[in-house]
């Protein structure tokens, strides 16, 4: 039988097809040391009885995928390889505790501008390993949707693209080749994720960066590593780059920790749009053909290049939403932020416009996260949430301001956006007044009826931390 099929050549010739030529001389290397004769076993596949070893051998080669569709322990793996090989020393002392120092004052800064309470969670310095530790888990959680849609895609075209490899061991295989496949796929997307991570923890400065809300738990926190990479080509101002930076940190800190709606709605909308993005089999299709199954040439697959470019009717409202709500995040930190040290730092207003155009061009998530899930958010609402914020600011008291966060019914809508003037000079705007008037009441209400239950419930006990 092993002449039938050739012997170990041809079985060396079968791995290289599936997985490339170093991938299969490792196998073979490692069956021989093992006790396996790998020119028996192609007689071994074809008798299930016999070939659990072997695919014993296999398998502990390529891993398992894990409980995903990406091997997320390959992805942090690549991105602390990838960290590693550029910085990775862990924040010194002296510098943490300037950081620290820095996060608390801009707290102090922003209590005359807002009335939206502080973060209650701590003040870190993050390494760039910190960030990656952090915020893993919600960039895994966005990008599992999107990454199941990839595997289902990839799987069904190499399924298809195996009838081009000669002789008949794959009929004979069944589901081990579905769970080789499987683990492959999971890995490229883990090799894929991991770089993306990498990249992230590289270029943010902070949990938020333009809005996107990545770390788990109520803190606030700067990766000075990135921050001062980020200014050392300023000019004027270097020095208060950080300072900036920590205010808007704070800034965001307090939307996304004091309004509970928020960021689950944003992580929502990003993982609902993720789950819907459409794949491009013949783009898919052409990567495969043109890796020739090679895991290292599959490992350089471009997934930014697989997603549909147009996206359907629902995809665009979602996108639309979710844009909505970024811009409005956005806007409110660069006004609020700007109130906050225009009076403290020199060159206050140049650092606002650079952020600005940091976000407009730069956006990490839209350099980073944006290829990986095929999401991209238009920059332009972000100047006009600003201009509609800094319109608030005139119009109304900072309490006002800050409650239309109290529920998302109470923000603009997108044409509103567009042409703030219309959210306080339209006839209705008394209405929207008394509306909101009448929301607070209510809300006082239920805060003073909660309190008093939680009196009786405790027996009048007093202490207590913040609620986590």
């Amino acid at each position: 039988m092993g002449e039938t099929h050739g012997g170990e050549g041809s079985f060396e010739d079968m791995l290289k097809a599936m997985l490339g030529e170093d991938a299969a001389r490792e196998i073979m290397e490692q069956m021989r040391t093992g006790g396996l004769d790998p020119s028996e076993q192609l007689d071994k596949l074809m008798n299930p009885a016999t070939y659990g070893q072997m695919l014993a051998q296999i398998q502990a080669m390529l891993s398992s995928t894990g409980e995903g569709a990406v091997n997320w322990k390959v992805g942090e793996q690549v991105a602390r390889d990838a960290l590693s090989k550029k910085s990775g020393t862990a924040v010194s002392a002296t510098v943490g505790e300037r950081v620290r120092a820095t996060l608390s004052a801009a707290s102090l800064w922003l209590d005359p501008v807002t009335d939206i309470g502080p973060c209650q969670g701590p003040n870190q310095a993050w390494s760039r390993f910190d960030f990656l530790a952090r915020c893993q888990p919600t960039f895994q959680a966005l990008a599992e949707p999107v990454g199941a849609n990839v595997a289902r895609a990839f799987r069904t075209a190499l399924e298809a693209q195996m009838d081009a490899i000669p002789g008949d061991v794959f009929a004979n295989l069944g589901a081990t080749t579905t769970r080789m496949m499987d683990s492959m796929i999971a890995s490229l997307l883990g090799m894929q994720y991991g770089a993306g991570l990498a990249e992230l923890a590289e270029i943010s400065f902070g949990t938020s960066d333009s809005g996107m809300p990545l770390a788990d738990g109520h803190t606030a926190a700067l990766v000075p590593a990135n921050i001062a990479a980020f200014a050392e080509g300023i000019d004027d101002g270097a020095d208060e780059v950080e300072v900036f930076v920590a205010v808007r940190e704070q800034a965001a800190a307090r939307l996304y920790s004091q309004v509970p709606w928020l960021r689950p709605q944003v992580l929502d909308a990003v993982a609902a749009y993720s789950g819907q993005i459409r794949i491009d089999m013949e783009e898919i299709e052409n990567q495969i053909r043109s890796a020739g199954f090679d895991l290292q040439n599959m490992a350089e697959i471009n997934l930014a290049e697989v997603f549909e470019s147009e996206p359907n009717e629902t995809q665009k409202a979602m996108l639309a939403k979710l844009e909505h709500t970024l811009s409005l995040v956005e806007g409110w930190v660069n006004v609020v932020s700007l109130n906050a040290v225009i009076s403290q730092l020199p060159h206050a207003v140049a650092l606002s416009e650079l952020f600005a155009r940091r976000n407009a061009t730069q956006s990490p998530v839209n350099r980073v996260f944006g290829p990986l899930v095929g999401l991209e958010i238009a920059p332009r609402r972000m100047r006009e949430a600003a201009a509609f914020w800094r319109m608030a600011t005139a119009k109304l008291t900072v309490a006002e301001r800050d409650a239309l966060w109290n529920h998302p019914d109470l923000l603009p809508t997108p044409e509103q956006l567009t042409h703030p003037e219309n959210f306080f000079e339209t006839p209705e705007s008394d209405a929207v007044a008394d509306e909101l008037d009448a929301f607070l009441v209510q809300l006082l209400d239920e805060a003073a009826a909660q309190g008093e239950g939680d009196a009786e419930n405790d027996g009048g006990t007093e202490g207590g931390g913040p609620a986590r």
